[in-house]
């Protein structure tokens, strides 16, 4: 059997911008990067992005032309171990990212309910991240 990953990969304005974005505040790795296509790949936690200038060269499969703020209708879930350290490095770094401040929120799952701390912050090309954490005992 398979292991299968889903990797994201999207389009940014500013390949630099969002690299160090990527890096400085939500602190992932470069895996690699192809700098004349404006491309990285990013990895934490074993979760990858990879993103994408949309002014590299090579080809670009866009369906319309963008507009900001991008991935308008789509946010990416990420649990994460430990969210208050993510969060303060958030507060201190990009304050004026944060789209939804730090909350507890249930919500119902089959038979049982989840308990979930979570927060919201949208890039420098408007994409959002919402960062959780489950444990009944928060």
């Amino acid at each position: 059997m398979s292991n299968f990953k889903l990797v994201p990969e999207l389009y940014c304005q500013d390949i630099n911008v969002t690299k160090r974005f990527y890096v400085e505040v939500f602190g992932f790795k470069i895996k690699y990067e192809r700098i004349e296509e404006e491309f990285a790949y990013f990895t934490l936690d074993g979760v990858d992005i990879m993103a994408e200038g949309i002014n590299g060269v090579g080809r670009r499969w866009l369906t319309e032309d963008l507009q900001r703020p991008f991935g308008r209708g789509v946010n990416f879930q990420w649990d994460v171990k430990n969210i208050d350290e993510l969060y303060e490095r958030v507060q201190t770094k990009a304050p004026e990212s944060i789209y939804l401040e730090m909350e507890v929120k249930e919500y119902q799952c089959a038979d049982y309910v989840a308990v979930q701390k979570q927060f919201i912050v949208q890039d420098p090309d408007g994409y959002l991240f919402r960062f959780c954490y489950d444990d009944s005992a928060v």
